[in-house]
């Protein structure tokens, strides 16, 4: 008879997964009600950067490219409802969302198909440079001035930012007692459903062919898979929830400005990923909270904060260098195998 403790062991293993995943969820569902309104906030951040790391992941860990330019995707993810609001007063927040997804989407089309004709250090410095064009449009004033005088007067007036009021959550507008906590649901669903497509693409073939280009591209490329074509599909699909997180970033904010675009945050998303661990789905989850978490704690110096938040990731990185997620992974398999000991 075959042996089935194999497939009972995978079967097993993915119920523990699901249990784990809805504890989590659960717990998170209830902090609305036992954080205070300053922490619900850094929760939010905290939620919208691990959305947007994940989605960096997918090019970063399972593609093995390094992108430098992640930060016109977020910042476009939020500029593209703004500007709809501004010029066409579009007040509901799922518009907003989906209008910057398919900006984000429609712009790493472009510069995804020029980025993933080059080679891999080619690439980050290609990723670099079309990202920094796309910030200097909207740092010079070039994207608002065709839209007018009043393009002119929001670039004048904002310096390339842009203001967003609280927008409708399923056509209610929200009072500002309510708002925060009602966008925390939002923000956790995004987060929750994001993970829950991503880690299906990590496990479908097209994620296996994203893991063997990523070791082996030569090799990838004589067993006949379509190594460029895959890179763009995954840069395209990394931008996409990238400008999703973007886009709730914005609305909660109610400020974008052509920071979220410079290149420094597409650095802060890398080191975040990278601090969590790149090779563990849920490494950049980790590393995105251990990131906010780190920055909060270095506003408490007025002083020299930059300073104290490099020395912070320093220490970080020399504790953990397999990344928070392979320090975990490392202490679960040692208590495994201190019974047996």
């Amino acid at each position: 008879m075959p042996d089935d403790r194999a497939g009972l062991g995978g079967l097993g293993r993915h119920v523990r997964g699901w249990h784990a995943f809805a504890l989590v969820a659960g717990a998170l569902a209830v902090m609305p009600q036992a954080l205070s309104p300053y922490l619900l906030i850094l929760l939010c951040y905290a939620l919208i950067f691990a959305l947007a790391c994940l989605g960096l992941n997918l090019l970063l860990g399972t593609s093995g490219l390094l992108s430098l330019g992640h930060a016109a995707y977020f910042g476009m993810g939020a500029y593209a409802g703004a500007f709809l609001y501004r010029f066409w007063q579009l007040e509901s927040l799922e518009l907003y969302l989906l209008c910057g997804v398919l900006a984000a989407g429609l712009l790493a089309t472009v510069l995804g198909y020029l980025c993933t004709r080059a080679t891999r250090i080619h690439f980050t410095i290609l990723s670099l440079a079309l990202a920094q064009g796309v910030h200097a449009l909207f740092i010079s004033g070039a994207v608002f001035e065709p839209l007018g005088g009043v393009g002119k007067g929001l670039y004048l007036l904002g310096g390339g930012g842009l203001y967003i009021p609280r927008l409708t959550i399923l056509g209610a507008l929200h009072q500002p007692g309510d708002f925060i906590p009602a966008l925390y649901y939002v923000i956790l669903t995004a987060l929750l459903a994001s993970g829950v497509v991503l880690r299906r693409i990590d496990r479908s073939p097209f994620g296996h062919a994203l893991k063997s280009i990523r070791d082996n591209d030569v090799r990838a490329t004589f067993i006949g898979l379509p190594v460029r074509r895959y890179r763009w599909y995954a840069f395209v699909l990394s931008a996409i929830f990238v400008g999703l997180a973007g886009g709730l970033y914005g609305q909660l904010g109610r400020q974008i400005t052509p920071d979220q675009l410079h290149w420094l945050f597409s650095a802060q998303l890398v080191l975040a990923t990278v601090l969590g661990g790149t090779r563990s789905f849920l490494g950049p989850v980790l590393g995105a909270f251990a990131f906010v978490g780190l920055d909060e704690v270095s506003s408490w110096w007025i002083f020299g904060r930059k300073a104290v938040m490099g020395g912070l990731l320093i220490a970080v990185v020399f504790a953990f260098p397999r990344g928070l997620a392979g320090a975990m992974a490392a202490a679960a398999d040692l208590l495994r195998r201190r019974p047996a000991g």
